[in-house]
């Protein structure tokens, strides 16, 4: 079971909706897209570790339901 979630959120800094990237119970990017192309935000204050291609699973999910809206 993967350790992290995405929530499609509507913020009141942006004017699309975001896919918050949430680790276990943490924050630890956000996706949009404001511009033309997609932008990624991390929002760390400690070291995180965890498996890169289950991350970057996680990231094409999030530009994929950022899409379907």
């Amino acid at each position: 079971m993967s350790k992290f979630n995405i929530e499609l959120s509507s913020v009141p800094d942006r004017e699309n909706l975001v896919a918050e990237i949430w680790y276990e119970k943490k924050m630890v990017a956000e996706v949009n897209k404001e511009i033309e192309k997609f932008v990624i935000e991390f929002y760390l204050d400690e070291k995180i570790s965890f498996m890169l291609d289950e991350f970057f699973e996680v990231l094409e999910n999030a530009k994929r339901r950022i899409l379907e809206r």
